[in-house]
Parts: structure tokens; sequence; C-alpha cells
């Protein structure tokens, strides 16, 4: 087995999964229910089966597309983010009840699955070198996240969500710019920084509009 194979697969699902995890125990707090983390689940599970399964001939994929994609989506949901975070901080009551609960889970699902997506891309590239220690940091890095999520859920739970959300929608800004600077310009991914800093000067000058 490669070991620097493994110990990339294990790194990069660590962190990307990670946040999925944060994103579902901020939500599992809110709503009191296990269900932020059966949709979060769903998310990862539904990009890294299809990942692994596909195995070696994934690669052939136009990855640029996959990339477009992707960054529309988090354009989208980083948009959802910012908009829910600016009617808390604008003191804008909503009703709350099912309508709010299912896009609640809705976000958890597909910022899950968008975690899992930025951590196959990397996965992706890996498998071609081996693929069975690939899947096996894949694996462990799930267990890992499960069983410290499970443990710290009441802790990361205690975060405001509205200051998550504003924060978290700088992020999907920041890496759906990326992602299309990726695709069309071609600068170095070190901007990644500038772009977060910029979105979130971006986000506090919405919210105070």
């Amino acid at each position: 087995m490669n070991i620097a194979i493994f110990l990339a697969s294990l790194g990069i699902s660590l962190l990307e999964l990670s946040e999925a995890g944060a994103v579902a125990s901020i939500y599992h707090g809110i709503y009191k229910s296990n269900v932020p983390f059966l949709y979060a689940t769903l998310g990862v599970i539904t990009v890294l089966i299809p990942t692994f399964a596909l195995g070696k001939f994934i690669y052939l994929l136009p990855l640029n597309y996959v990339l477009i994609g992707s960054a529309i989506i988090l354009f989208y949901f980083g948009y959802k983010l910012l908009r829910s975070a600016r009617r808390y901080f604008k003191g804008v009551k909503r009703a709350k009840g099912d309508d709010e609960k299912k896009e609640g889970v809705v976000v958890v699902f597909t910022i899950s699955a968008v975690e899992a997506l930025e951590a196959a891309l990397v996965i992706i590239a890996l498998m071609g070198e081996d693929y069975y220690a690939s899947l096996l940091g894949t694996i462990i890095a799930s267990i890992i996240v499960i069983v410290l999520t499970y443990t710290l859920k009441s802790q990361i739970a205690k975060i405001r969500l509205p200051h998550m959300k504003f924060f978290l929608s700088a992020l999907l800004f920041s890496l759906g710019t990326l992602w299309f600077n990726e695709v069309f310009i071609g600068l170095s991914d070190l901007f990644l920084p500038v772009f977060f800093l910029g979105f979130l000067v971006f986000n506090y000058i919405i919210i105070k509009i």
C-alpha cells in the first residue's frame, strides 16, 4: 500500500467531512433531531459511493463541467445562507415550521454532498496511483469524523447559527469563485484566502444594507 496516497486520502477526507459533520451538528442542536445527521450521511454517500464504484474510470469524466456545476451549486447555497443570516441580523421574523426544517435538511444534504465532492476531486487523482490506499484512507477518515461528531455534537451545536451561516456563505462563494477560476482563468489556489476575505466584506455590506 502506498502510504503517501493513504495519508493524502485520509487528510482530505478528514478536512472536508468534518465540515459536513459540523453543519449537521448545528442543525441537530436547532431541531433537537437526528434527521440532519441522516441527511449529512446521505449527502456524503451520494458522492463517495459512485466515486469508488466507478473506480479508476471516473477520471475520464470532464472535470471542468463538474467544477462549473459545483460552483453554481455553491453560489446558490451561499446566497441562501447569506439571505438567511441577513434576516436574523435585520431582525426579520420568519414563521417556524415544516418549511424551515425542510430548508435546513436540504442545506445539510447539499453542503455535505459538496464537501464530499471536494474530497472526491482530490481522491480521483489519487486513485490512479493506488485505489485501495485511497479507499482505506477515506473509510478511516469517515469513521473518525463520525466518532468525533457524535462525541462533540453538543459543543458544536452551541455555535451561533447566523454567524456560522455568515462565514459559511463566504466560504461557499470563495470556493465557487476558485472553481470558476480553475476552469476559465487559472490563477493559483493561493488566492482562496483573498477570495474569502473579499466575500466576508461583501457579506458584511449586504447585511448592513
